[in-house]
């Protein structure tokens, strides 16, 4: 990132609103940086505008934000230094075409979303000096006020460059974000976490949207844990075969981090209650297709993603 704009304030741009984005956004602005939150939700855009970026519960916090749009191809006009995607993985695409017609050479585009892969799709189209990837360990809900409940942060967060040119981009970002108790962590390799959040996603967020349980609902019970320590099981195997290491007692890893979640509603059951697409090929979905790579079987992650693609393509 570079500070030649004006009075050398790092600039970015926030593309997807929801409690991600919104999160994301409300702790750079409150670090000093230009913030530019886009959102193709005019409601949206509307109540941030006029109350600022609310975040409760876990996290609270009230900030102003003076600068929206309602296109990625809008953010054209405010010279900036990156673009932190967190737009759902269904919109991603969409997103990263009006991307690459807007931005110039100079900025820097992140993957901040849930999702396997994600940075390599970035990479595609910007190349791997230009692609960065953020791995978020916080989650929220978006209230009918417009505030967001967050429902938990376990920190810290990871950030990662995939090529040399993007390191001091890293490096200036995780500091903004370090210095308002967001914690970030710079890494050299991103791919170990990257997989450690997919799992955890891949593992919980289906079932809440099968079972339309909250986190706390499904794992208080012994046959939601049980069906959550298959889908890791699994997914190690996966990820072994992949050459990625997870570390000893994973599978105990994930299931106190998830027993954790409380009444959280993961943004898939949310989807599923407003007969929106989900993020299940870019979590279970990936797996399989690891799984298929490296001749794993994946019986639990192949039924789990049908399931979930059966909900959301509903016949006519």
């Amino acid at each position: 990132m570079n500070e030649k704009n004006g009075s050398g304030t790092v600039r970015i741009g926030v593309v997807g609103m929801g409690p991600v984005g919104s999160i994301l956004s409300a702790h750079l602005l409150e670090s000093g940086a230009y913030v530019v939150s886009c959102d193709i939700s005019q409601t949206r855009i509307e109540s941030i505008k006029t109350r600022g970026i609310c975040l409760t519960n876990t996290i609270e916090k009230a900030v102003p934000i003076m600068d929206t749009c309602l296109s990625a191809t809008e953010l054209r006009e405010y010279d900036l230094d990156l673009v932190a995607v967190s737009v759902k993985t269904p919109y991603f695409k969409s997103v990263l075409a009006e991307l690459e017609e807007t931005l110039t050479e100079k900025t820097f585009v992140m993957s901040s979303q849930n999702g396997l892969d994600n940075e390599a799709e970035i990479a595609k189209i910007f190349g791997v000096d230009r692609t960065l990837r953020m791995v978020i360990n916080y989650a929220g809900n978006l209230n009918n006020d417009g505030s967001v409940q967050v429902t938990f942060f376990n920190p810290p967060n990871y950030v990662a460059a995939l090529g040399p040119k993007g390191v001091e981009t890293g490096n200036q970002f995780a500091e903004l974000l370090n210095a308002v108790s967001l914690q970030t962590i710079v890494l050299d390799d991103i791919r170990p976490h990257s997989w450690e959040k997919t799992i955890l996603n891949a593992a919980l967020s289906p079932v809440s949207a099968l079972s339309r349980r909250t986190m706390k609902g499904i794992m208080e019970t012994d046959w939601g844990v049980t069906l959550v320590e298959n889908i890791v099981n699994e997914s190690i195997a996966v990820a072994e075969a992949e050459g990625i290491d997870l570390g000893e007692g994973f599978t105990q890893h994930c299931i106190q981090y998830l027993k954790g979640g409380g009444r959280h509603k993961p943004s898939m059951l949310i989807d599923i209650e407003k007969n929106l697409p989900t993020e299940i090929d870019y979590l279970n979905g990936r797996i399989v297709e690891y799984g298929k790579k490296h001749s794993v079987p994946t019986p639990v992650n192949r039924t789990i993603t049908t399931l979930i693609n059966l909900l959301e393509r509903k016949p006519e």
